[in-house]
């Protein structure tokens, strides 16, 4: 019988000592592949989690004196085991979750729309056979293939338009059946119409393209040169590969040496030249055009290189914030916001998800239009920064990676990510922010899509003072 139950506790310590060590190797795996874990810390993991568990391996597999010692032991073992399947969970869950969101960046898709009169017969996509449908290029460049695409699901005479002012028109007077464009661009139009002159329309039909999209990416030593992130909002809660409108325009400046964060916000109504289109428009019709148009126009904007860029849409910040249990964040002005009117008082806001949306979307409350708007986009992004960077996020980690999931999209590489990463633990600095809003003048245009809108004139003398400061502030 004694022997038999020595024989049990042998098979005990031995099953304790394997999973142990797979453990070990699970958690050693990870860390040596993304090198997340600085150099000054390896001497106490090979200590904690290398030469004491297998010290305890050894003794209770080999000692062969009954010892109450093992027993006390083994419960070690125990809770290293738990201990390090717990903190794999965690380490394989980040570096998936990066993953997932750092590769396949090859393409965007773009929703396209077939407008009808209301009035019209037309009820269904079938009912435009052999009709006319018109189209016209604009900022779109895969208009030709949005065609091409329709016209697997009904034949119809195709017209070219010259301008959607004129595609418009005829479709008001009927000279067409079906006019052919992109939502982001409709949901433009609508936005900036005050006369409700859109009500007479009606979406026949939606579909997708994927479309090719080329990497705007500089890459740099991150733990040790200063780089320049653009954070794009686009407006939508939709699939974040979609082209949508880039309603939020943030330069956010690094420097690892001296751990600062400048924030320079671009007002959404800027008007400037689209890169790659020759013609002037408002910075977020450069979103409908996809992400790598608006970091080319920003880049030429402010004569910088972008190194990276992160693009987030609305459904982010709602899930982002709620999964940090809501956040705290700073407004200078008294005001009701537009979609709940919640009133937020000057100083700290204590937000959930929706009313943090509900901040950073709010310009027709204050005089200033757009231009607090995006102040208080950047407070926004400090918050979360504050409450990421918190010990108390530990506890909500794993729902914090659920709730991203599907909202953003980045172009920075993997092995820059794990860079971070490590050298923040390794300086386990805080950060200093510092911010700043381009500028400009209220005026009304004839845009390049033929319609009359609000635009801001850019400010040359901000332009200008942002140009300095990201100078300055990339200076070790």
């Amino acid at each position: 019988m004694a022997k038999r139950k020595i024989k049990k506790r042998k098979i005990f310590y031995l099953i304790l000592g394997i999973l142990l060590l797979i453990s070990i190797f699970l958690n050693t795996y990870l860390l040596l592949k993304y090198k997340v874990l600085p150099t000054k810390y390896l001497s106490i993991y090979v200590v904690l989690v290398g030469i004491i568990p297998i010290i305890m391996i050894m003794y209770t597999l080999f000692k062969k004196r009954k010892s109450k010692i093992k027993g006390v032991i083994a419960g070690i073992e125990i809770l290293y085991i738990i201990v390090l399947f717990i903190l794999f969970f965690y380490l394989n869950s980040t570096f998936n979750f990066l993953d997932k969101f750092t590769k396949d960046l090859g393409y965007e898709t773009k929703q396209y729309i077939v407008l009808v009169l209301k009035d019209s017969e037309y009820k269904d996509i079938k009912d435009l056979k052999g009709k006319k449908i018109a189209y016209t290029n604009g900022l779109d460049t895969s208009v030709d293939n949005a065609v091409k695409e329709l016209e697997k699901k009904i034949d119809f005479n195709s017209e070219k338009a010259d301008g959607y002012g004129e595609a418009f028109t005829n479709l008001d007077n009927k000279n067409i059946d079906g006019l052919l464009l992109t939502n982001s661009y409709y949901e433009t139009l609508i936005e900036d119409d005050e006369n409700d002159s859109y009500s007479k329309y009606f979406t026949i039909y939606k579909f997708n393209i994927k479309e090719k999209t080329e990497q705007v990416i500089k890459e740099v030593d991150v733990t040790s040169e200063p780089f320049n992130v653009y954070i794009t909002g686009i407006d939508t809660f939709g699939d974040i590969t979609e082209q949508k409108r880039s309603d939020v325009n943030i330069i956010m400046s690094v420097n690892p040496k001296t751990h600062n964060i400048l924030l320079i916000n671009i007002p959404r109504d800027y008007y400037v030249e689209i890169a790659g289109k020759g013609v002037k428009d408002k910075l977020t019709h450069a979103g409908n055009a996809g992400v790598e148009t608006s970091v080319k126009t920003v880049e030429k904007l402010l004569d910088i290189d972008i190194n990276y860029y992160v693009k987030v849409n609305f459904n982010a910040v709602v899930k982002l914030v709620d999964a940090l249990g809501g956040v705290d964040v700073y407004s200078e002005y008294d005001f009701r916001s537009t979609e709940y009117n919640y009133h937020f008082i000057k100083g700290n806001n204590k937000v959930n998800g929706l009313l943090a949306l509900d901040f950073v979307r709010t310009r027709k409350a204050f005089l200033q239009g757009d231009r607090v708007r995006g102040e208080n986009q950047q407070r926004m992004i400090q918050a979360l920064i504050n409450k990421i960077t918190s010990p108390s996020i530990l506890i909500k980690y794993d729902a914090l990676l659920k709730a991203l999931d599907g909202c953003f999209v980045t172009n920075i590489p993997m092995d820059n990510i794990t860079s971070i990463i490590n050298y923040q633990l390794s300086e386990m600095q805080t950060w200093e922010f510092s911010t700043f809003s381009l500028n400009g003048s209220d005026d009304y245009v004839i845009t390049s899509s033929g319609n009359n809108m609000y635009i801001m004139i850019p400010k040359e003398e901000t332009i200008q003072e942002a140009k300095q400061m990201i100078k300055e502030n990339s200076q070790n």
